[in-house]
Parts: C-alpha cells; sequence; structure tokens
C-alpha cells in the first residue's frame, strides 16, 4: 500500500494555483485556507460514504427532486 501524503502536503500542492485559476485571480485569495477548507470538505464526505451515511455520488444528494421524478 502506498503512504499517504501528509495533510500540509495536501494543502500546499491544492494551495498552488492551477493556470487557469491564475489568469483569473485577484490577489485576494487565501488559497491555503482554501485549500484547507476543500480538503476538509473532501475528507468529510469519504468518511460519510464509507460509513454508509452518505451517498457515494453528491449529485445524488444535490440533485432537485424535478430532476428525479417520473413524468
Amino acid at each position: 500500500m502506498t503512504e499517504q501524503p501528509d495533510l500540509d502536503d495536501q494543502i500546499a500542492a491544492r494551495a498552488e494555483p492551477l493556470p487557469e485559476e491564475r489568469a483569473v485571480e485577484d490577489g485576494g485569495e487565501d488559497r491555503v485556507a482554501g485549500a484547507e477548507q476543500i480538503l476538509g470538505e473532501s475528507g468529510e464526505r469519504i468518511a460519510d460514504a464509507a460509513a454508509g451515511n452518505a451517498p457515494g455520488d453528491a449529485a445524488d444528494e444535490h440533485r432537485s427532486s424535478a430532476d428525479t421524478v417520473e413524468p
């Protein structure tokens, strides 16, 4: 099994903007805080899905009833 990267390493890697993000940034972004939030929410979704408390596909969770009702 491969070793998981340290959370600080993951945050640093996610905080580095992609070229398309860099093209539209305004300079006021707190990329580290954004990366921490993204990774925290992702970890929560994974834990909930693994525990069977949430769907593995978040689209099921956020789909409006009009999208899921048979005509």
